[in-house]
């Protein structure tokens, strides 16, 4: 068992119990993925904040989804971990889905603003797109990404 399953902002496993059944074996994985050349990415939903340090020490190469549904801050999990391992996500799904216009675009600069500073940050959504989810929204996301996420010249 390797997926933390959380509900909204609660975990159903204390960090304690995280560290005894869960990050030894996902340590195992990753490190035999990596020993067979593979990158990895560890897909969490929730508040992964109790359990972040324990996540970034067992070594994926990048965490999705930073939910802000879940309370999870990319700008503090940046501040944490964001020079150990690449950070994925955090367009709040729920908002694309049923937010204004404007909120949407809001949220979608914020994880630009939020996850750009330095690199190791992938934008995407903080979960799959919704069922129903309008193409309209999602390309949305996609233009204001194309036109304000680039980083400047000099950090390249």
């Amino acid at each position: 068992m390797t997926e933390l399953y959380v509900f909204w902002r609660k975990s159903v496993i204390s960090p304690d119990l995280f560290a005894e059944y869960i990050t030894p074996y996902l340590k195992d994985i990753l490190d035999t993925y990596r020993g067979m050349g593979f990158y990895t990415i560890k897909h969490t939903d929730g508040n992964i904040m109790p359990i972040l340090d324990q996540m970034v020490e067992c070594g994926p190469d990048a965490l999705h989804s930073i939910d802000p549904q879940g309370g999870v801050s990319l700008k503090k999990v940046k501040e944490l971990a964001g020079d150990k391992v690449a950070l994925c996500g955090n367009v709040n799904c729920g908002l694309l889905q049923t937010g204004t216009l404007e909120e949407c675009e809001a949220d979608i600069r914020r994880s630009l603003r939020e996850g750009m500073p330095g690199y190791g940050y992938i934008f995407c959504t903080s979960n799959c797109a919704y069922t129903g989810l309008s193409l309209e929204r999602y390309e949305l996301m996609h233009r204001i990404w194309r036109e304000e996420g680039i980083y400047p010249e000099e950090a390249k």
